[in-house]
């Protein structure tokens, strides 16, 4: 080996040491950074091209030093894709449990936000018209009981309805699709999706197996885990790293080619486009997602393909397996707000129920104009009641209009006798306490559509239902954020950076660079002794 040789392979093994050092500061800098796998380099005896001979001599001639063969990055060793589905799995309970908690916070009766009380109180203002059922107090203290309870029937829909905005928007206004959850998550899985893209062009364009390459794909996990925080998409993980990323089958990203973007819609927008493309539309949900191809080619209606994460959520309006959601606990509403209408509408108007006159202070037969005499009218024109619209009849409300509840009813009345009954009873009530019964018995037709149960029960139940399902929701993602952190563990225990070992590693590198600086240096004095003898 000439002295030129054992200069040169001191020069490169200080390069080759200062790349270790390079790669040990990197992973000491990262040890604290979310998803960074920590990297070690592999080094290798650097030999020239001639082949190595049996005598020691020709050995050392082709030996040329260290080198540098790649930088290795600690994989995990169970798949990244069920890790990514215990995510996806994980985002779309906690949104579950969000929603179901603020459904839950509307119905707070400790608060008095919830029917408890005022069901109570309507019932109560009842009890006291039956004891005073000609007073002009107890009367008007029933109607104003019966307004607070749809006032506040109409204050939990309308909230709901709020909370169903805010996430899918109102299914109409592009305002209120703009300004909703799975408009803002569509931009950023769009935002994703360039950066995806980048990440892929760059992973083809570096070296495999360089610190560049790997904190390159380091950054590419990061991003496919944010992805699956939105939805059930599917990887595929290429032998140069790069991805591709797709919907049911349908490629989003692949290489460096976006083949499309998502994109939603209100459920009106989705509406009108079926009608013009002649399909059927079997949209529920307010909002509908799409995937637009560049190509021009548009996919619609790809809510059943997003099926977990928060888009999942959303789209399935954040249904759990006991079918709770913000769609149906408003239909029970709906249910119970018809019920109260139909239930105390019919008592007020039945054959047989007398009201009293105001002009004549004497009682009269509800048999004409009927709709006059009703308790409860939607209060948007609608024929059908809903929790959203109940509201006290205006003409019960009006000057004298108390007079109008039917607190009177003859059994035995006979329409073509006029004569039948004391019409000048004006002290019977029998109506009020037919009233009153229903808080109890709930067998009349009326309360079909409640599984002929009292409006109550019928409550509570629906309050033990959200309940259970807000319990069960929250366990569940207590349970995936349990595998979540187990599946953490199991990655930090084979990727995360050991200080001990990289300061460790730091030192034999550190040494290595010294000695190899004093390898330079020894060379180099021998370089002017001899140029300073001549030779």
């Amino acid at each position: 080996m000439s002295l030129t040789q054992a200069f040169n392979i001191s020069v490169g093994a200080m390069g080759v040491h200062q790349n270790v050092i390079n790669i040990t500061s990197n992973n000491i800098a990262n040890m604290n950074t979310e998803g960074y796998h920590k990297q070690k380099a592999q080094l290798g005896t650097l030999v020239l091209g001639l082949p190595i001979g049996e005598s020691v001599s020709r050995q050392v001639k082709t030996s040329a030093g260290v080198e540098l063969i790649k930088v290795q990055r600690y994989e995990t060793s169970f798949l990244g894709s069920y890790y990514r589905d215990q995510l996806s799995d994980k985002a779309m309970l906690d949104k579950q449990a969000d929603s179901l908690g603020d459904i839950a916070g509307l119905f707070d009766d400790l608060s008095g936000r919830g029917l408890d009380t005022a069901l109570k109180d309507f019932y109560d203002a009842l009890d006291n018209l039956n004891q005073y059922p000609t007073d002009m107090s107890a009367r008007i203290h029933v109607l104003n009981a019966a307004s607070t309870l749809t006032t506040s029937m109409n204050n939990i829909a309308n909230n709901l309805n709020q909370l169903k905005a805010q996430d899918v928007g109102d299914g109409v206004s592009e305002d209120s699709l703009k300004n909703s959850n799975i408009y803002n998550s569509v931009q950023n899985v769009n935002a994703t999706l360039d950066e995806l893209a980048s990440i892929n062009k760059m992973l083809i364009q570096s070296q495999t197996g360089s610190l560049e390459n790997n904190n390159l794909l380091d950054r590419r996990d990061a991003l496919l885990n944010e992805l699956a925080k939105y939805g059930n998409f599917t990887t595929d993980i290429m032998s140069n790293g790069t991805v591709t990323l797709s919907i049911g089958g349908t490629p989003i990203v692949s290489g460096t080619k976006i083949y499309g973007k998502l994109d939603v819609q209100t459920a009106t927008q989705y509406d009108e486009y079926c009608q013009k493309a002649g399909i059927e539309n079997t949209n529920t949900s307010n909002a509908v997602l799409m995937f637009k191809r560049e190509d021009g080619l548009v996919l619609q209606n790809i809510n059943d393909k997003i099926t977990s994460g928060e888009l999942g959520a959303m789209v399935n309006n954040t249904s759990t397996e006991n079918g709770l959601n913000l769609d149906t606990v408003m239909q029970s509403l709906d249910k119970l707000a018809q019920a109260i209408a139909d239930v105390f509408n019919n008592l007020q108007t039945r054959e047989g129920a007398f009201y009293l006159d105001n002009a004549t202070g004497q009682l009269q037969l509800c048999n004409d104009n009927l709709e006059d005499y009703v308790w409860f009218v939607a209060n948007d024109g609608s024929t059908t009641i809903t929790a959203s619209n109940i509201s006290i009849n205006s003409l019960l409300t009006e000057e004298g209009g108390y007079n109008k509840i039917a607190a009177a009813y003859f059994e035995n009345y006979d329409p073509a006798d006029p004569d039948s009954v004391d019409l000048n009873a004006v002290g019977n009530a029998d109506n009020i306490i037919s009233m009153i019964k229903t808080k109890t018995d709930a067998t009349s037709t009326e309360f079909d559509i409640l599984g002929n149960i009292p409006f109550a029960d019928f409550y509570t139940g629906l309050l033990s239902k959200i309940t259970s399902g807000l319990q069960n929701v929250q366990d569940a993602a207590n349970i995936q954020s349990e595998v979540i952190e187990a599946l953490d563990n199991k990655a930090a225990s084979e990727t995360s950076v050991d200080l001990n070992e990289e300061l460790a590693e730091l030192i034999r590198s550190q040494t290595a660079y010294a000695a190899s600086a004093r390898v330079f240096t020894t060379c180099n004095t021998l370089f002017d002794t001899i140029l300073n003898l001549g030779l």
